[in-house]
């Protein structure tokens, strides 16, 4: 425990040398009757501080609650009509220490005197270790959230001790409060502002954002990104958890909370977050979690949301952003960040043309890390264009990731994806609905691709948005080579729908999940 006197250098100004020396020798003598009884022993005492060690937590709270009560009903001499009685501020904490020339050498020596510092007068600050350790009820705290105290390298848990006859209100502790709980990167991302746009326009209408997307597409990066420059925007914090199979243990855990007994997870992280003007960003989701995220909004009005995972939550008022396809630009500097940490020397003009031919698909930039790194970025170009499956399929990475996408999509969304997949300019929605018109929930299914970035929408000035497989996705799938592709720029809407030529007879064959088609060859369609 450490204690003194708020603004004791201004009171001993004002009321002279005697009265503060008899203000001084009465605030000492209360607080040593209560350490007598509560067996708190005096490490030092310097001026108008405390330093006191106790062999158990709760006997030190109680002495915190037995001084600041004895403080209060003590008879103080006046000034102008007022008691004179000092505003003692208290910090208290639980660790461990050694012995040391007749003191303590521990850190948490110095952390509990930076409690002490943060506390105001009449205010019993307390680290949430040593209200754990004193076995303190819910009803005897209030927790104020973590704090960053100086000189300390990990943020603090405060709580402020209550007590019958003891004020409640105070003002925030005067210390940077530990406001996210953003997992610090390994090495500063690619930047991709196009992205954050894109969000910051979502979230200027809506509490629930998704970003979806393939996986190893880069959306816990860019997420984690965005989210950590928008601390400023949210008054209680930005606060990042994958959600695992318990959405409200993963909330508290990154909150830094403790579950309550015989109480679900997710009601404690609820009323935690219940007045809070705060950030979640929820990796890992899946539509199981859909009713909990449901719940946390409803109850929470002051929260967002953003939901990461495979697929949208598809719940009421949510906006849905696919991470797609990156610029040529930031898929170069991405590539050559792999290639960086391979120890390998290309830079971002080197791989540029490499991450052109891609069409930006993270993805297939992580595939071919390896090779470019291991050869070169035209080394890889080369094995790309002569075995675009083998080289993109290097460990099965890429092959199980699109595997997987595949799997969790609808039949008619496969059926769409081989019809899309056969064209590598992509389609206009009119086109789509000319490709699929026998079949039924053809814009649902086009919905669907678009919503796990298996298909991408580019939108042409003055022109309907077309919508294409990625050309690494059509690889693939159709086993077409890079090099009997022209790149360039997007044909009109009657080049889209001249007719096309039939796609391979294997094709649906080299879907790790076909889709049964009534032909062996898809049509083409005039």
């Amino acid at each position: 425990m450490f204690t003194d006197i708020e603004g004791s250098t201004r009171l001993a100004t004002g009321l002279g040398a005697e009265r503060y020396r008899v203000v001084l020798h009465r605030h000492r003598a209360l607080v040593r009757e209560v350490l007598r009884a509560t067996g708190g022993t005096e490490i030092d005492t310097e001026g108008d501080s405390f330093f006191v060690a106790f062999h158990d937590a709760a006997d030190a709270c109680a002495a915190a609650i037995g001084i600041q009560t004895a403080l209060r009903a003590a008879a103080w001499p006046d000034h102008d009509g007022r008691p004179l009685r000092p505003r003692v501020r208290i910090g208290l904490h639980t660790g461990e220490a050694w012995p040391s020339a007749g003191g303590y050498a521990t850190p948490e020596v110095h952390r509990t005197a930076r409690i002490c510092s943060a506390a105001h007068g009449d205010q019993i600050l307390a680290s949430a270790a040593c209200a754990a350790a004193a076995g303190l009820p819910p009803a005897a705290l209030h927790r104020l959230g973590d704090f960053e105290l100086r000189g300390l390298p990990e943020a603090t848990e405060l709580v402020q001790l209550a007590a019958p006859g003891l004020p409640t209100a105070f003002p925030p502790p005067p210390v940077r409060p530990r406001t996210h709980h953003l997992p610090a990167d390994l090495k500063p991302p690619v930047e991709r502002p196009g992205e954050y746009r894109e969000l910051d326009r979502a979230f200027a209408t809506h509490r629930l954002v998704s970003l979806t997307g393939l996986g190893g597409c880069g959306k816990t990066t860019v997420a984690k990104a965005w989210a950590s420059r928008r601390l400023a925007c949210y008054e209680h914090g930005v606060w990042y958890c994958r959600a695992g199979d318990d959405l409200g243990a993963a909330l508290l855990d990154a909150l830094g909370k403790r579950p309550e007994v015989f109480r679900a997870p997710l009601d404690t992280a609820a009323d935690r977050l219940r007045e809070a003007a705060a950030l979640l960003v929820l990796d890992d989701l899946d539509r199981s979690h859909a009713p909990d995220v449901e719940r946390l909004l409803r109850d929470c009005p002051g929260l967002n949301v953003l939901a990461v995972g495979a697929r949208p939550l598809e719940l009421p008022g949510e906006a849905k952003r696919a991470l797609g396809l990156a610029s040529d630009d930031v898929s170069a500097a991405i590539l050559a960040g792999f290639c960086e940490e391979r120890g390998a020397p290309w830079t971002v003009a080197d791989c540029r043309p490499l991450a052109a031919a891609v069409d930006g698909f993270v993805p297939a930039l992580t595939a071919l890390a390896e090779v470019t790194a291991l050869g070169s970025p035209g080394v890889a170009l080369r094995y790309l264009s002569d075995d675009p499956a083998g080289a993109l399929d290097g460990g099965g990475r890429f092959r199980a990731a699109v595997d997987e996408a595949v799997a969790a999509i609808s039949g008619p969304a496969r059926a769409v994806l081989l019809e899309l997949a056969g064209r590598s300019q992509g389609a206009t929605v009119d086109a789509v609905l000319d490709l699929c018109r026998q079949r039924d929930g053809s814009l649902e299914a086009l919905v669907e691709l678009v919503d796990v970035a298996l298909v991408v929408i580019e939108r042409p000035a003055m022109d309907q948005a077309v919508y294409r497989v990625p050309a690494p996705l059509r690889w693939l799938l159709t086993g077409t080579a890079p090099a009997r592709e022209e790149r360039g720029p997007a044909p009109s809407r009657a080049e889209r729908l001249q007719p096309r030529p039939a796609i391979a007879a294997g094709f649906a064959g080299r879907l790790v999940h076909p889709v049964h088609l009534e032909d062996a060859r898809l049509r083409a369609v005039a």
